[in-house]
């Protein structure tokens, strides 16, 4: 038995394929419908659409054959996605890469084979449109050229569906986002305008210290503001690919540093003690972008649910090749039921923070995927009335060996 070459555009390839979402899906009438038209016009009992991954060849649809999927390597598919037009083989036990074969030596008893490839749009083979037959036979062209013809219809198929998938992503993003704009975003506004207008129209009957607790508030409103907007804004550019992932060689000390800074009026005001023993040297390779809002969101969170007098602690350990950083509060905890739905893309079912601060709920989901982004994990450890502790692992940057 001969196998198949790797395609030189495997990769490629490989990532055309998993853009449809299509692997280990149920069956559907559409594609049924195609192996059945198939197998009549071309006279064979076995039609089958064949997607090949990088261990299998797995058949969304199939006609005269029970299997669900084989192994890449005795697959006649991967003969058939390294040409651009149908791959015929009139005889299996006259031709010596299949003679052996167990495909053909056992069932189905593949005497004859015609493969018609699923070229995409970007000239990349995912998969063929088969017709099988247990006898040996010849096509005549008018059925090549529809065997050709019906493997376009599958690839526009599956095109429509990746299309109308993106197209559902996009309603739904737009959805998010007027829901935000219209109730999360709108309370810090109001709060601003509030305060600023009670400033301007009562300035000369007001004391300094009830001015400078105005003006507090003014601050703290247009900080919360800003920060909802940018976590907008980067949930929104991240779910249409425009965020741009620049990882490089970054000090963790450097940014944690940077976000205790900037998150310092805030624990403050609460009187939330922060603590952060430093780690010098210590490297992660990681979007600088992404880094930070991970740890303003996931800090500030803590902050939002510790009560006045709690603290939040950051924490680094080394595990095999990672960074484990656990950002630990003492604050009012998660229960079982919440911490399930904490990383679950839900707009509008937020909690108030311990002093009634706002959210939108994309904080987290934002930390989750950029976490994942890097090739890492978060998740949440919480007791209800003792804390909550989050943990995110980030790849880590070895110093290079010396000789």
């Amino acid at each position: 038995m001969q196998e198949a070459l790797i395609p030189q555009d495997e990769e490629a390839r490989l990532h055309a394929l998993l853009q449809y979402d299509i692997l280990d899906t149920e069956a559907e009438a559409v594609y049924d419908d195609f192996v059945r038209l198939a197998s009549f016009i071309c006279q064979t009992p076995i039609a089958l659409i064949s997607l090949v991954d990088p261990n299998r060849q797995w058949f969304k649809a199939k006609v005269g054959c029970s299997a669900s999927e084989t192994s890449r390597e005795i697959a006649f598919c991967s003969h058939a996605i390294l040409q651009s037009d149908v791959f015929v083989v009139p005889d299996t036990q006259a031709d010596q890469r299949f003679f052996d074969n167990p495909l053909v030596t056992g069932d189905p008893h593949i005497r004859f084979y015609a493969g018609a490839p699923l070229i995409t749009p970007d000239g990349l083979a995912i998969g063929t449109l088969c017709a099988i037959d247990r006898e040996p036979r010849k096509l005549s062209q008018e059925q090549i050229s529809s065997l050709e013809t019906l493997a376009r219809q599958v690839v526009s198929q599956l095109e429509l569906r990746r299309l109308t998938k993106e197209l559902q992503q996009v309603v739904e993003s737009k959805n998010k986002l007027f829901h935000i704009l219209s109730h999360d975003l709108r309370s810090p506004f109001n709060g601003i305008l509030a305060f600023a207008k009670m400033l301007t129209e009562e300035a000369e009957t007001l004391t300094t210290d009830e001015i400078q607790d105005f003006s507090q508030t003014v601050l703290t409103s247009a900080e919360q503001f800003m920060h909802l907007l940018e976590n907008l804004l980067q949930s929104t550019r991240f779910e249409l690919g425009s965020l741009e992932y620049r990882p490089c060689n970054i000090v963790i000390d450097t940014v944690v540093a940077n976000v205790l800074m900037l998150l310092k009026n805030n624990a403050t005001q609460k009187k939330v003690h922060l603590s952060y023993e430093p780690n010098p040297g210590k490297e992660v390779f990681a979007d600088q972008t992404m880094l930070h809002s991970i740890f303003q969101n996931l800090i500030g969170n803590a902050i939002k649910f510790t009560p006045s007098g709690g603290r939040v602690m950051i924490q680094v350990t080394e595990q095999d090749a990672m960074y484990q950083i656990s950002i630990v509060d003492t604050g009012v905890g998660v229960t079982p039921e919440k911490v399930s739905m904490l990383f679950e893309p839900m707009v509008g079912r937020t909690t108030d923070g311990t002093s009634g601060e706002k959210g939108t709920g994309l904080g987290l989901l934002l930390c989750k995927d950029f976490v994942e982004k890097h090739g890492g994990r978060l998740w949440v450890d919480s007791v209800v009335g003792q804390g909550t502790s989050f943990h995110l692992t980030l790849p880590i940057v070895h110093s290079p060996v010396s000789f």
